[in-house]
């Protein structure tokens, strides 16, 4: 319900009523007028009475406030991977230290034979880790974390493992 228009319930006589009665769009009494002019006239004199002001957050401080909550690392738990079946169709899960040229990646259901490894030079290294590369089949290509799982096909017997 608006209270614009109503007279009942200003605090007459005060800073506040005067502020009501502009609020209210009603024209301000004479002894709401005269504390407006008192509070004005301490101001002046530097006298104004210590008034409850309402905590307000500057844009930089409320930034700073961001940043600082930003920068407190939360720790959610971590699921364990999926355990997929032992399938040789969708391939056998090594670690991409162990990937060889010869073997062939299964990756979203493609079979991709690695012909060479490049080295990686993207900003993953340092979450990857020492030991990034890309391993490469033609065109296209896949990076590889030293302890990164990869799904390969089943190697043939007699290859080192």
């Amino acid at each position: 319900m608006s209270v614009i228009g109503q007279a009942e319930g200003i605090e007459h006589g005060t800073i506040t009523g005067y502020k009501q009665h502009i609020y209210r769009k009603i024209k301000p009494c004479e002894d709401c007028k005269k504390a407006l002019r008192e509070d004005r006239a301490a101001a002046r004199r530097g006298e104004r009475p210590e008034r409850a002001k309402p905590q307000r957050t500057s844009r930089r401080k409320a930034a700073e406030e961001l940043d600082a909550a930003a920068a407190t690392p939360v720790l959610l738990p971590v699921p364990p991977p999926p355990q997929l079946p032992d399938r040789p169709e969708i391939g056998v899960p090594i670690k991409g230290r162990e990937l060889e040229i010869g073997d062939v990646i299964v990756f979203l259901g493609d079979h991709h034979r690695i012909d060479r490894f490049e080295p990686y030079t993207g900003s993953l290294r340092a979450e990857l880790g020492e030991g990034t590369r890309v391993a490469c089949s033609g065109t296209w290509g896949m990076t590889v974390g030293p302890t990164s799982t990869v799904r390969i096909l089943p190697r043939p017997t007699g290859d080192a493992a």
